[in-house]
């Protein structure tokens, strides 16, 4: 399989264990390198991410891929830009809206894996 399908793949997987809170697989898939920038503009960690899915801080309900871009920067490394709708709770908040991400993936080897990311929330 190609890189480009491997990247397509990997979103599919991240998704669907973002829907589910489905911390094993969120685990296998972020690295334990990864920083991520909050839509709140505030960094965290792996460890940070895959809690607020175990302890139920965050509960995506609907998240609905609007464009999805794929770069390839080398043999083990690709950018995605993706613009998802999406609905949940974070804290006891309901959320609603689109949110642009940008994941950088790397594969080292061991299969590709998500070693930073950010997210935006776009204007209405």
């Amino acid at each position: 399989m190609n890189p480009s399908k491997q990247i397509q793949e990997m979103e599919r997987r991240l998704l669907k264990a973002m829907l589910a809170s489905d911390v094993s697989e969120l685990d296998s898939l972020i690295s334990d390198q990864a920083v991520v920038v909050g839509p709140d503009g505030r960094l965290s960690n792996k460890i940070d991410d895959v809690a607020a899915h175990r302890d139920g801080l965050l509960r995506i309900l609907t998240m609905e891929p609007q464009e999805v871009t794929i770069q390839l920067i080398s043999e083990g490394v690709a950018i995605v830009f993706a613009l998802m709708k999406m609905q949940g709770i974070y804290q006891d908040h309901a959320f609603s809206g689109r949110y642009r991400y940008t994941r950088v993936w790397h594969n080292q080897g061991r299969g590709w894996q998500i070693f930073a990311a950010h997210i935006s929330p776009m204007p209405s």
